[in-house]
């Protein structure tokens, strides 16, 4: 729409001067943030551990990890309800069962350091404090497969497990 007045039009001229004067172009500067693993393990806590009244077989160390577990849908289970009997004038309900709802949980994922004991010649772990896990993830002795830090120490520790210090029965 054209301006009508001498003010209007004094504006619109400053305006197309001064962004004249921009660069036709503008480049931002990609910034690169580098992220941290989320999967970590402490090496001055590597020691082994005389589980079973053995020696090198386990190792005990502190690792940092990502659990994770899927959402478990609510369930509910709409009951019976029943049929209504009646003799006379007495009448009845046989057969009623109440509705019922069971809560499911959300889907989510637990970021810890946790204290790990692993097994060498099973090549399987134990995450000490994943029981604060809802809904039905596993927990307790489980193949090193499942987990990222475990798996790397059993690669990278356990030919070498005479070379750790021998730590206290835990």
């Amino acid at each position: 729409m054209p301006c009508s007045n001498k003010r209007g039009l004094i504006g619109a001229a400053l305006l197309v001067s001064a962004t004249a004067s921009w660069p036709a172009l503008i480049k931002a500067a990609e910034v690169i943030v580098p992220v941290p693993s989320p999967y970590s393990y402490d090496n001055a806590t590597l020691r082994q551990l005389n589980l079973r009244g053995s020696w090198g077989r386990y190792i005990g160390f502190t690792g940092h990890s990502v659990i994770e577990w899927p959402a478990v849908p609510a369930q509910l289970n709409a009951g019976n309800p029943g049929t209504i009997r009646c003799n006379g004038d007495r009448c009845w309900r046989e057969g009623y069962i109440a509705p019922t709802l069971r809560g499911g949980t959300p889907a989510g994922s637990l970021r810890h350091f946790f204290n790990y004991q692993l097994d060498c010649r099973d090549q399987t772990f134990d995450r000490i404090g994943d029981v604060r896990l809802p809904g039905h993830y596993q927990r307790g002795w489980q193949p090193v497969l499942n987990d990222p830090v475990a798996l790397a120490v059993a690669r990278e520790w356990c030919p070498r497990i005479s070379e750790l210090p021998q730590g206290a029965k835990p």
